[in-house]
């Protein structure tokens, strides 16, 4: 019987084991690189990138050789009358009426053109590479709109989490106090109203920490959304924040490089490729000069029987330039011009306003960092003194030295001190992330800062 014993026991233990559903440890570099990787808006911009490189390369075929064939047979049931000089013919004065050609006519010709000159195109040919830079620059804005999203999600759901864990603390401690209370009025040595006043608290705080689980729950799922992990798979989110407010000297050394900046390099982009492109229209006054070349066969015959023996084709051929002069387009070429010149001011007015915003963005954003650090300090001392306040408490009302009041008011004012501490703790990781925003240092948060 024991030798069959522990064999179904070690196999009861690994069916059990697998059965336990293992939840997948993500951290903030994790999450965000899996947010990057996951992210609709960057592949996006990558198939916009790779659009421009196309439209690029179709308007470098405008300067390849341009070769067309032309093939065409008609039948002319009524040939055209033509009037010949009668001289030619060595008649007296006048014209004579006649009929030239054959009914059945056929025509090929191959024609190949290439551009020699053109000054709007030349004045052009920049652009590309400020075009491209212009999708880099913009990949990169959205790749910190995306890193400040996730950031963000993960913050707030590692904050809910510790209010959770933070309630469930206390839910345990009004537990313990309900069990103390209920022996003492067992004893003679409490009222009913004692063991009811504990039960209400933790009554109370268990419907919050109800709220709490539906909260993490749902931010883990966003956060599952952002970054294409499976909502079947199980998470837990990698604890940063052991001694928050530790790096805090590092972040209070950022500073403001407006021209360093994503938003600023993009708008001096548009007003680069802006120039560029009201040059290229001022260069469409200048001729353009092409070259080309033509050669065909032709031939006329009086049934559609074209390839019979003894039938003639004849051949033609002709090479040369050609210019083509702008005299006159209505001026559309000078309004067009002109309303470029419009659009390059209002880019250098939002030029000017966004130096404005993002000196105010970086003053305020390091206002709320100095204050939200100061706060946390504050916040951890009061928590660690109203927990030492509670723990004596604690130990005062088992020896019967104080009132069960006095221990629910240390015990509800802890439970405030923690709520607010963990608080404080992602408002100065939120007021972090804010302040790399505001100086074009969002990248930084991926070494999990």
């Amino acid at each position: 019987m024991k030798s069959y014993f522990l064999p179904i026991c070690c196999a009861w233990i690994v069916t059990a084991a697998q059965a336990q559903p293992v939840s997948r440890a993500v951290s903030l570099p994790e999450a965000l690189r899996l947010s990057i990787a996951n992210s609709t808006a960057l592949k996006k911009n990558q198939l916009d990138r790779d659009a421009l490189e196309n439209r690029m390369k179709e308007g470098k075929s405008a300067l390849l050789p341009q070769v067309n064939a032309r093939f065409g047979m008609d039948y002319l049931p009524g040939l055209p009358t033509t009037f010949l000089p009668a001289n030619v013919l060595d008649e007296p004065g006048g014209y004579i009426a006649t009929t030239l050609g054959q009914p059945w006519q056929f025509a090929g010709s191959v024609r190949v053109e290439q551009l020699v000159f053109d000054e709007a195109a030349r004045r052009m040919a920049p652009a590309a590479n400020v075009s491209r830079s212009l999708y880099d620059l913009l990949a990169d804005k959205t790749e910190s709109e995306v890193l400040f999203q996730t950031a963000s999600v993960f913050y707030q759901t590692l904050q809910t989490e510790k209010l959770l864990g933070a309630v469930n603390a206390n839910i345990a401690r009004l537990e313990a106090l309900e069990r103390n209370a209920q022996l003492q009025l067992d004893n003679g040595y409490a009222v009913p109203t004692d063991v009811k006043r504990v039960r209400v608290a933790r009554t109370n705080l268990e419907s919050q920490r109800y709220n709490l689980q539906t909260g993490v729950q749902a931010l883990q799922q966003t956060l599952q959304f952002l970054c294409g992990i499976p909502f079947e798979e199980a998470i837990s989110l990698s604890d940063d924040s052991a001694t928050p407010g530790a790096d805090s000297a590092r972040w209070q050394t950022l500073s403001l490089d407006l021209e360093n900046t994503v938003e600023h390099r993009l708008l001096q982009r548009q007003i680069e490729l802006n120039r560029i492109q009201t040059r290229s229209l001022r260069g469409e006054i200048v001729p353009k000069i092409s070259a080309y070349a033509t050669a065909g066969i032709l031939a006329q015959r009086t049934d559609a029987n074209f390839f019979a023996e003894r039938q003639r084709w004849y051949g033609l051929a002709a090479v040369g330039f050609q210019v083509e002069v702008p005299l006159f387009d209505g001026f559309r070429n000078r309004r067009k011009t002109a309303g470029m010149v419009i659009e390059r001011r209002k880019i250098e007015e939002d030029l000017r306003l966004l130096g404005q915003a993002k000196n105010l963005e970086f003053l305020q954003a390091g206002g709320r960092f100095r204050g939200a650090l100061q706060t946390l300090r504050t916040q951890a001392e009061n928590t660690a003194l109203a927990r030492e306040i509670a723990e004596k408490l604690a130990l005062q009302y088992k020896e019967g030295a104080i009132s069960l009041t006095d221990l629910l008011g240390a015990q509800t004012a802890l439970a405030e001190a923690e709520t607010q501490y963990w608080q404080q703790v992602f408002h100065y990781k939120l007021a972090v992330l804010n302040l790399l925003k505001a100086t074009g240092n969002t990248g930084l948060i991926m070494q999990g800062e």
